[in-house]
């Protein structure tokens, strides 16, 4: 411990400087908003439950998850996987439809695309309402 004596009112030059503020960013990600048409495909669970639906928009570089409101909680955690998938296509710079296109091809061992299932709705509304009903 220091015997040095600090004079009354005496602040540390830590608690006055500004911070040196850095800009960092997580993984790129496609947004999620669009006012366009989307396409879109239907996932379910091994058992055929319903979980939801992975849209995708190219011109606003848009896609992302939309749960269907029966599916069961533990059906809407297994769209990890596909949630996953969809990073490491924007990742590796896919457009989205071209991301639904590799998820076509794909079956997890609790989860998949429903066979045929691939649709365009006229907006992110649209599908939001399908997913409600």
């Amino acid at each position: 411990m220091s015997s040095v004596r600090r004079p009354p009112g005496f602040i540390p030059g830590y608690m006055t400087e500004d911070l040196e503020l850095r800009e960092i960013a997580g993984p790129r990600r496609y947004t999620s908003r669009t006012n366009g048409p989307v396409e879109h495909i239907t996932l379910a669970t091994g058992q055929g439950e319903r979980m939801g639906y992975i849209y995708a928009n190219d011109e606003d570089a848009a896609a992302g998850w939309c749960a269907a409101s029966g599916a069961s909680p533990a059906a809407q955690n297994l769209a990890a996987p596909w949630m996953q998938m969809l990073a490491d296509a924007k990742q590796r710079g896919l457009k989205p439809s071209a991301a639904l296109d590799e998820m076509l091809r794909v079956t997890h061992f609790n989860s998949h695309v429903v066979p045929g299932s691939r649709r365009t709705s006229a907006s992110l509304d649209v599908l939001k309402k399908l997913a409600d009903g």
